[in-house]
């Protein structure tokens, strides 16, 4: 469990489900991309049709190393596979580690929002931060007028991989080093956990409440979330265990408080107040640590809980996050979507997901909008539901009345805290 909105994601591994559903990643997911073998046939057969057909080239094989692993792949596959149901099309996984989407129709404003949604999902990566170009990131065609370029891109990225596969590859039995590929190092896991085991966790915990405001109304709290205060807990480590650098260690230590968290919630559930949301990875829910809790759980105790899931970690494994989602649902837990950014609002299908709350980042921009921008994302927030968005980690006073404005009432963060003990 960690601090809201710290975008980490978990891969269960064939666990079964506390309702006994297999879980949909105990067999390999079905890729929804096709080989690039197949790309030059399928451009050849949608050319009569080329009229609003457009081809985006994700060029991911630029990212680093740790962002490049098979998970990744089918998080962009799963994400963009969304896109595709919206504007007929397929995707393509080249060989180099790129990423090919070709659609019919597509807009261009889609494309933004779909790049802007990938950048978001690889954001600690220098490619994909808002400071580097999108041009880096990623290159898209009008197969109208530009297929020619389109192909000769194509030709460009096949001659790089061609390149690279005959250059000197590691030397066999190389240890990896921090924020590569490789298996997690047993030694290092084991240190961590040894140095954390040393800390009382009980003063790393953190509570924050999120409060109701709907514009004319005193302010109410709704419920509390429980989570752990990250950076205490890196400067209580130490410098050795540089998490930010290690995305392997760090979510190993992600789950691993995830069972701390679990026992907490069972030993001290009788001192909550209110509704407690906690923030978890899917692996956990998927998980026989997640089973024991909850079958120990008085059944009218489980609707007092929310289950946060972060949006990148619900597109690791859509298949095992829709099914244990519906599970939790009948057993009468709250679901809410966590980590999600407003660019993703009117982009994404949340009737599918089916979640009660959804958690938005407050963003800068958000006071910036254009009022084409302004309008499609009040038409979001209203077809979800307005007491259903929470807008989160609001650090200005201005967080406040532009979410009142698009119709937000849920609010959390130091300055909704602040501005509701003042009042």
């Amino acid at each position: 469990m960690v601090a809201s909105g710290s975008g980490a994601t978990g891969m269960a591994r064939g666990a079964a489900t506390p309702y006994g559903v297999k879980s949909a990643s105990a067999a390999p997911l079905r890729s929804p991309f096709v080989g690039e073998d197949t790309l030059y046939g399928y451009l050849e057969q949608v050319a009569a049709g080329r009229p609003g057909q457009r081809a985006v080239i994700f060029r991911l094989s630029r990212l680093d190393r740790s962002h490049r692993r098979e998970k990744h792949l089918q998080i962009v596959g799963n994400m963009l596979q969304e896109v595709t149901q919206q504007y007929p099309g397929r995707l393509f996984a080249l060989r180099g580690g790129d990423v090919v989407m070709v659609c019919k129709g597509i807009t261009r404003k889609a494309i933004d929002e779909t790049t802007d949604l990938l950048r978001y999902l690889f954001n600690d990566d220098p490619l994909a931060r808002e400071s580097a170009s999108a041009a880096d990131f990623c290159a898209t065609f009008d197969l109208e007028i530009n297929q020619a370029q389109f192909m000769a891109a194509l030709e460009d990225l096949r001659e790089t991989e061609a390149k690279r596969r005959t250059e000197q590859q590691p030397a066999p039995g190389r240890i990896a080093q921090s924020g590569e590929t490789g298996p997690l190092d047993p030694g290092r896991a084991s240190e961590l956990i040894d140095a954390v085991s040393r800390i009382d966790l009980s003063t790393m915990g953190r509570r924050q409440t999120v409060w109701e405001m709907a514009p004319g109304k005193p302010a109410q709290p709704r419920f509390d979330e429980f989570f752990f205060s990250i950076e205490r807990l890196r400067h209580a480590i130490g410098a050795n265990f540089d998490l930010a650098k290690d995305r392997q260690l760090f979510l190993y230590l992600m789950r691993w408080l995830d069972r701390y968290m679990l026992t907490t919630l069972m030993r001290d559930h009788a001192d909550f107040q209110r509704p407690l949301s906690v923030n978890i990875n899917l692996s956990t829910l998927l998980s026989q640590d997640f089973a024991t809790f909850d079958n120990q759980r008085p059944t009218d105790w489980r609707d007092r809980i929310i289950l946060e899931v972060q949006l990148a970690d619900l597109w690791s494994n859509l298949p095992g996050f829709l099914s244990t989602s519906e599970g939790l649902k009948r057993r009468g837990y709250q679901r809410c979507l966590d980590g999600v950014i407003h660019q993703a609002l009117p982009f994404i299908n949340f009737r599918r997901f089916d979640v009660d709350y959804v958690k938005v980042i407050w963003d800068d921009a958000l006071l910036q909008l254009d009022e084409r921008t302004l309008r499609e994302l009040c038409a979001a927030i209203a077809d979800c539901g307005k007491g259903r968005i929470i807008l989160a980690r609001c650090g200005r006073r201005e967080a406040i009345r532009v979410g009142q404005a698009m119709g937000i009432q849920l609010f959390q963060g130091w300055q909704v805290d602040q501005a509701n003990q003042t009042s």
